[in-house]
């Protein structure tokens, strides 16, 4: 965890909240501790927590932009699914996972 510093237990997505605007997995733990002194926004980088789909592409677009390989595996998921309003596409999502393993991200290759 990036405020704690203490390993996060696999399987790190049952353990753990991924924020789009820091790119960041934060442990559960941070996250209650937060919640806990009324903090409902982003624990590591405190930026507002957004509902919007279109602000949460936006963000995660101007990541992929930056070729962030995390936000390229987080966008590649979106399409997979098909979520935040975007059409499943699974194609265009396994090109964005070989992207990010290409900039060495460890989790797209799964």
């Amino acid at each position: 965890c990036p405020i704690c510093t203490l390993p996060i237990p696999f399987p790190v997505d049952n353990h753990s909240s991924f924020y789009i605007c820091c790119m960041k997995g934060v442990c559960h733990g941070c996250v209650a501790a937060a919640g806990k002194r009324g903090m409902r926004d982003c624990p590591f980088c405190r930026a507002s927590a957004s509902g919007d789909d279109a602000e949460i592409l936006a963000k995660l677009q101007k990541r992929v932009d930056a070729k962030d390989p995390t936000a390229l595996e987080a966008l590649g998921e979106q399409y997979f699914y098909g979520m935040c309003g975007l059409e499943k596409d699974v194609p265009h999502a396994i090109e964005l996972w070989s992207e990010a393993a290409g900039l060495g991200s460890l989790e797209a290759h799964n």
